[in-house]
């Protein structure tokens, strides 16, 4: 019996769906913070970000000092959640 899979990589999604919405983030290095604050850190970081050393849970300061021209934003998380279900959606009709 032969199995069909499809495997879906939501690694960087917030940054992702960032950078879908607001097109002057596309291709620049993007942290997304929980609260737009100097102690907090990124709950998400774009491919670009990640080139440079920013991960999850990497503080403000340090997301700076790896990567200067980095971007933070605020998450919002309602649509996180909205392209989720629109993604897996998508995937369902596959």
């Amino acid at each position: 019996m032969a199995l069909n899979a499809l495997y879906v990589d939501f690694n960087s999604y917030f940054a992702s769906v960032e950078q879908q919405l607001v097109p002057e983030l596309r291709g620049k290095p993007v942290g997304v913070v929980a609260v737009m604050a100097e102690t907090t850190c990124c709950i998400a970081a774009s491919y670009e970000a990640k080139k440079m050393g920013v991960r999850t849970g990497t503080i403000i300061h340090e997301a700076k000092k790896l990567c200067p021209d980095i971007q933070f934003v605020a998450a919002r998380p309602a649509i996180y959640v909205n392209y989720h279900h629109r993604l897996v959606e998508l995937v369902k009709q596959c």
